[in-house]
C-alpha cells in the first residue's frame, strides 16, 4: 500500500537527532499510528516494536510490571500509541529513560509516544517528562500533502524571503492548464472535505459523510467519555454545534453560554475540552501591548471543514466563514513545519478595521487577508497597506484568494490563488 508522504516526517527526524523521546499528538484518525508504524520506521532504518494501549490487556500487562517490559525491550525504537490511556506509565517511563541518560554509550533506546487528548497527556507529561521530550502535532492531511508533490511551499519562500519576486509570479502564471486544472480540482476536495486520511480513502461522497459522521459519534462516546468532565453529553453536542456555527469568529463566550442555558464557566471548560482534543482552536488578537493579546476576545476555529459539515448538520456556515477556516488550518499545518516556527494572530483595532491573520516571527509581520471570491482589486489590499505603513517591519501584505492568477494589486501586496500558496507549482 501506498502512503502519503506526511511533511511533519523531516521535523520528527530533526528533533529525533536531539531528543530521544519524541511525543506525537493529534485528533484521532489523523494518521499517528500509520506514521508510526509505516513511515519513521523506514526513515529511521530501525526495528521497532509497537504497543498499543488501546488494548486493554496491555494496559494490564504495564501496570503490573511497566519497568520489567520496557526494559526488556531489544529493539532500538519502541512505539507506544494513546498513552494517555494509561496514566501509570510515566513514572516508569521516566525511570528507564532516566537510567538510560546516566548510563550513556551505544544501546539507547528511542521511543514514540501518542496521544490523540493532550488534556489526559500532557499533564502526565509535565508531571513525569518535562524537560526530556520533544513535541510533535500531526494535522489531517495539508493541502500540499494531497496533491503528493515534492518541493517547498510558495509560503515558505516567501516567509523566509520576505518578498515576492515579479519573475516567480509570471511563472507561475504561465503554468500548463492541465497542472492548474488538477490543483485547482484537489483544492476543491480539500475545501469541500477536510484532510482526515480515511475521508480521502473512500470515493463516493456518501461513504464519506458516513465516516465522518461515525467519526464524531465516536469522539463523542470515546474522548469526552474519556476525559470525564462533561455531566450531560447532550449539553456538550450542542454547544459544540452552536460554536462552530461561529467558526471563524470573534468569540463570544457569554453570548454562547445565554444561547445553550449553561454557566460561562461551563462553556469555558467544554471549549478547553474542544481545543484539548484538538476539535477546536482559539486565535488570539494582536496588539502592541503584549498583555492585551490575552485579555481581548479570541477568534474561534474548527479547523477540518470535512467535519463541521457533519457537525452542523442542517445549520451552515457562510462561505466566506468556511473558506476563512480552511485557510486557517492550512496556515497552522505550514507553520509548524518552519525551522522557527512563527506566531498566528488576528489583527483588528478599535475603529473596527480588521486583517484576518499576521504571521510574526524573525523581526518581522506578514499580514494576510483572506477573500473567498474568484476576483480581487486594488480596494481589498486597504487595510493591507495601513497596517504596513503602521508597522515597517511588515515587508509585504497577501491576499489568499479563490482565483487563477498572481496579481500585484499594490505596491508590495500580492494577491495569490490558495492553490498556488500552499502548493508546488
Amino acid at each position: 500500500m501506498e502512503y502519503i508522504r506526511r511533511d511533519v516526517i523531516d521535523v520528527a527526524l530533526s528533533k529525533l537527532r536531539h531528543d530521544h523521546v519524541l511525543v506525537l499528538t493529534g485528533a484521532r484518525q489523523t494518521g499517528k499510528t500509520t506514521f508510526c508504524e509505516k513511515i519513521l520506521p523506514n526513515y529511521l532504518n530501525l526495528p521497532f516494536t509497537y504497543i498499543s494501549f488501546d488494548d486493554p490487556d496491555e494496559r494490564l500487562r504495564f501496570q503490573q510490571s511497566a519497568i520489567a517490559i520496557l526494559e526488556a525491550i531489544e529493539t532500538p525504537l519502541v512505539i507506544l500509541d494513546e498513552v494517555q490511556k494509561i496514566p501509570p506509565l510515566f513514572d516508569p517511563l521516566k525511570y528507564v529513560i532516566d537510567k538510560q541518560e546516566k548510563k550513556g554509550g551505544e544501546g539507547k533506546k528511542t521511543f514514540v509516544l501518542t496521544g490523540s487528548s493532550q488534556l489526559l497527556l500532557m499533564r502526565n507529561i509535565s508531571e513525569s517528562l518535562a524537560g526530556r521530550i520533544a513535541l510533535l502535532h500531526l494535522y489531517p492531511f495539508s493541502f500540499k500533502e494531497v496533491t503528493r508533490m515534492e518541493g517547498v511551499p510558495l509560503l515558505s519562500k516567501i516567509w523566509t524571503e520576505g518578498r515576492l519576486d515579479k519573475k516567480e509570479a509570471e511563472r507561475i502564471n504561465a503554468a500548463s492548464p492541465e497542472i492548474v486544472r488538477r490543483l485547482r480540482h484537489l483544492r476543491e476536495d480539500h475545501q469541500k472535505w477536510g484532510g482526515y486520511p480515511p475521508v480521502w480513502q473512500r470515493k463516493e461522497a456518501a461513504d464519506k459523510i458516513a465516516w465522518l459522521k461515525d467519526y464524531r459519534k465516536t469522539y463523542i462516546e470515546r474522548d469526552i467519555s474519556d476525559v470525564g468532565q462533561v455531566g450531560n453529553i447532550e449539553t456538550f453536542v450542542l454547544t459544540q454545534k452552536l460554536l462552530c456555527s461561529r467558526t471563524a469568529q470573534i468569540l463570544s463566550i457569554s453570548e454562547v453560554a445565554r444561547d445553550v442555558s449553561l454557566s460561562v464557566n461551563t462553556v469555558k471548560r467544554y471549549i478547553n475540552l474542544l481545543s484539548m482534543t484538538f476539535q477546536g482552536r482559539l486565535l488570539q488578537p494582536y496588539y502592541e501591548n503584549i498583555g492585551k493579546r490575552f485579555i481581548k476576545s479570541p477568534k474561534i476555529y474548527f479547523p477540518d471543514v470535512g467535519l463541521n459539515r457533519v457537525i452542523l448538520g442542517e445549520m451552515s456556515v457562510d462561505a466566506g466563514a468556511s473558506y476563512e477556516t480552511w485557510v486557517f488550518s492550512e496556515i497552522i499545518k505550514w507553520k509548524q513545519l518552519q525551522s522557527m516556527e512563527p506566531d498566528l494572530y488576528f489583527y483588528r483595532t478599535s475603529a473596527g478595521m480588521e486583517i484576518d491573520f499576521l504571521i510574526a516571527g524573525e523581526g518581522k509581520i506578514v499580514p494576510v487577508e483572506v477573500k473567498s471570491s474568484d476576483r480581487v482589486n486594488y480596494t481589498d489590499g486597504r487595510n493591507l497597506e495601513s497596517f504596513m505603513n503602521e508597522h515597517k517591519n511588515s515587508p509585504l501584505g497577501l491576499i489568499i484568494y479563490h482565483g487563477k492568477e498572481v496579481l500585484k494589486v499594490r505596491k508590495n501586496i500580492w494577491a495569490l490563488p490558495d492553490w498556488v500558496i500552499f502548493g508546488i507549482i
